[in-house]
């Protein structure tokens, strides 16, 4: 008798014990890609990256344009030109043409980079605001919502994150 009423005092010790600790737990959930789409600070760094974006569209267009201009002179004067005068043409069209699709490729690897330096960037200082906000709020896990399978709307602090983000020196 005594073996089971040490057990229930234990159990009922451990029940409390757990109901306390949970008590005290606090969990936020972070919609990160929300926080990136949708905060000032965010987009204003997309815009950077956006207007380098549309420099090399104008100067890959460019550089187009002179390429087809070539190619329909080429064609034009081809029976009135000399054959080596011709190949001297046909050689400098193909080099324009290198050059054109080494401008695209490094033009795509200088996007692609810009783009990954600008998402780090971001989600460095959003893990910082994420950690201020974490420690101030006395929070014992704040778990980005993308991993989780499921999280009642209340954990959800995206909007005090973006707030936060925003108004945090860069």
């Amino acid at each position: 008798m005594k073996k089971v009423f040490a057990l229930f005092v234990c159990v009922g010790l451990l029940l409390s014990s757990s109901l306390a600790y949970a008590q005290s737990t606090k969990i936020g959930s972070v919609d990160l890609q929300r926080i990136i789409r949708e905060s000032k600070r965010a987009i204003k760094e997309r815009d950077v990256v956006q207007k380098r974006a549309d420099e090399l569209t104008k100067e890959i267009s460019k550089k187009q344009e002179e390429l087809k201009a070539l190619k329909e002179s080429l064609e034009k004067k081809a029976s009135m030109l000399s054959e080596q005068a011709r190949r001297d043409q046909e050689k400098e069209y193909q080099q324009k043409a290198r050059e054109y699709e080494w401008l695209v490729k490094d033009s795509r690897e200088e996007m692609q980079k810009k783009e990954q330096e600008m998402l780090a960037k971001l989600l460095k200082s959003i893990n910082t605001v994420v950690n201020k906000l974490g420690e101030e709020g006395n929070y014992t896990l704040i778990v980005a919502a993308s991993i989780v399978a499921y999280a009642p709307d209340e954990l959800d602090i995206t909007d005090q994150v973006i707030k936060a983000f925003d108004a945090a020196k860069e």
